[in-house]
């Protein structure tokens, strides 16, 4: 599941309120390149008694081919991933610039200011930038 910590639309608490709403015995946190959920969502589970599992979907580069790396029951407050997942997000935010930068040489003229407000996360993507372009009314839906 993702959060708004990455390029989901629900809080952890309403995250794990539509798990407990599907009588989910368990769920999985794997936000986009970052763990800053997992604790709200850790307390928010324990709350209503459904098994949490810490994860986190990695971007990574094989041979020029961007996957999708999971990684399940993770150690959240590891030094070294918590460096990697800071690494992921400046790229992520680098991204945002570059896309956003050739939107503009496109002729449009979206500003990155207003992709990072509306995603209000570490972790902004291509859902954030796609959103951006509607609510500025560049096109009329996100398909």
């Amino acid at each position: 599941m993702h959060t708004n910590f990455s390029d989901g639309i629900s809080t952890p608490e309403e995250v794990v309120n539509n798990a407990e709403e599907l009588k989910l015995a368990a769920i999985a946190l794997t936000d986009h390149d970052t763990i800053e959920g997992c604790p709200r969502v850790a307390k928010a589970c324990i709350e209503r008694g459904i098994e949490f599992i810490t994860g986190t979907e990695l971007s990574v580069d094989i041979d020029g081919h961007e996957m999708h790396l999971l990684g399940y029951f993770i150690d959240t407050e590891n030094d070294a991933l918590i460096r990697e997942t800071s690494r992921y997000q400046k790229n992520r935010t680098d991204r945002v610039f570059d896309f956003v930068w050739r939107l503009n040489s496109l002729g449009v003229p979206l500003r990155s200011e207003h992709v990072f407000n509306l995603a209000k996360c570490k972790a902004p993507g291509r859902p954030h930038i796609a959103r951006a372009l509607v609510e500025q009314r560049f096109c009329s839906s996100m398909d």
